[in-house]
């Protein structure tokens, strides 16, 4: 039973943010470094709305990252009041524990919702001009019925999807979004998300220095690998939503892509040690299927792609591998059964997380073929506060017209207009956000104690 609680916690804080130029911003208590070229900026999309006239609507308001996005909303110094955010949930009693949490949400509205009855939703986001689906888990989901609704309703639509078939299901959907006018991005929030962003920028700043190069002249730069790495301390400070979500993604085959040949892999398989800079260090992180995987080798036709993930304590890690080569299958897919587990562990989750805390880690890695090598780090103390900072940083992008009728996947062109501002918001409270830099100069230094200890500097 302690075996099973533990990988719960971990498992939890997995994917808890799936649902954050040498161009550095270092913010809070670190110095901020920019480096070849500045960030994408592109004409804005059609269709922008005046934010304090903005009304939007949080499916899964009620939960810990409904709550936490739309609290950083109206933290964010753009003119929405409670009376603009509606919290939209399954009870009354998760709106109050939502408003518990984040006090800046005591006057926000509450309307019951089935996230999956196309009529519920529309009904919820009559009047709306953005809707923000929060309500996990995303796996198993066979209908997009909240972006249905959004699309036949004329209302813009951010998820913070984290499940590989739901995002490619609601691509499916882009002709009748653009054909509506509505815009609409899947797999938004931290990770994946911000971490999409982040690689985008990236590869738009190593083409152009490529393309600049005389000795590349008659060349296109081709994207030789993308890797995204995430750590997690403790649960990350999430719901019980996010932990079934975890157990879902335990149950599913990983798809990776491995020089130019789609590759099926066991979840928590191939571990491997990442270096996540200073503050963090270096942590063993493993594969996991994440969306993040198929819309990069889509949106950019990389050879290689991959998504791994890590938390702390260590133990955890091997806990989670366990679960994933002995609990059948057929029960990591039931979704009632996880939502029963999680809400089983969460106290026993808690306790853990008081002792490690819940800061948050994402290295993404870019290399072209005939060209250089790139790593971006974001790094946060809280990954409670920063997903809700991410997701609104994608909805304040949305109500100001950055992103063009259709549905996108964050890193494609149509997405963001503007990923200069949405990186400013995004970076709310970390210690370290860069990008396009080389890997040696964010390696920790081990510092020697003596009889075989050191601590990463």
């Amino acid at each position: 039973t302690t075996t099973t609680t533990t990988t719960m916690s971990m498992m939890m804080s997995m994917s808890m943010a799936r649902r954050g130029t040498p161009r550095t911003m270092m913010t809070s208590k670190t110095t901020t470094r920019r480096g070849r070229g500045g960030y994408g900026v592109s004409v804005r999309a059609e269709g922008s709305t005046t934010t304090k006239d903005a009304k939007v609507v949080v499916l899964g308001g009620t939960g810990r990252v409904g709550g936490a996005t739309a609290a950083a909303l109206l933290g964010q110094d753009a003119g929405l009041t409670t009376r603009d955010v509606t919290l939209a949930g399954r009870r009354k009693e998760g709106a109050m524990e939502a408003k518990s949490r984040h006090p800046a949400l005591a006057n926000a509205a509450f309307v019951e919702v089935d996230v999956n009855d196309k009529e519920s939703v529309k009904r919820a986001i009559a009047g709306a001009d953005l809707v923000i689906n929060t309500a996990g888990p995303f796996q198993r989901r066979e209908t997009c019925a909240a972006l249905e609704a959004a699309i036949e309703s004329g209302v813009k639509y951010l998820d913070v999807c984290d499940d590989a078939s739901y995002g490619q299901r609601a691509k499916e959907l882009s002709a009748r979004a653009k054909a509506a006018g509505v815009a609409a991005i899947t797999c938004g929030g931290i990770y994946p998300g911000v971490s999409n962003l982040m690689v985008r920028d990236t590869i738009e700043s190593m083409s152009e220095e490529f393309r600049g190069q005389e000795a590349n002249a008659g060349k296109e730069p081709e994207v030789e690998y993308v890797l995204y790495n995430y750590f997690t301390a403790g649960s990350g400070g999430v719901g019980t939503t996010i932990l079934a979500t975890s157990f879902l993604l335990c149950g599913e085959d990983v798809v990776v892509w491995e020089d130019g040949e789609r590759v099926v892999a066991k979840p928590a398989s191939q571990r491997k040690v990442v270096d996540f800079g200073k503050g963090v260090g270096k942590r063993e992180v493993f594969l996991y299927n994440l969306p993040e995987v198929a819309s990069t080798r889509e949106v950019f036709n990389a050879r290689t792609v991959k998504a791994r993930f890590g938390t702390s304590p260590g133990i955890w890690n091997g806990a989670m591998v366990a679960i994933a080569n002995i609990v059948p299958k057929d029960m990591l897919e039931n979704q009632d059964a996880m939502r029963a587990l999680a809400s089983f562990s969460e106290p026993f989750v808690r306790a853990v997380d008081n002792i490690v805390g819940e800061k948050t880690s994402i290295r993404i890695e870019v290399k072209l073929k005939d060209g250089k090598q790139s790593v971006g780090l974001y790094t946060h103390p809280r990954l409670s506060e920063c997903v809700g900072t991410c997701t609104a940083a994608f909805a304040q992008a949305m109500l100001d017209g950055d992103c063009a009728p259709g549905v996108w996947y964050p890193e494609e062109k149509e997405a963001i207009a503007n990923r200069k501002a949405l990186f400013d918001r995004a970076s709310k409270g970390t210690t370290m956000f860069v990008m396009n830099q080389a890997g040696w100069l964010l390696e920790t230094q081990p510092l020697n104690l003596g009889f075989g200890l050191s601590i990463d500097l």
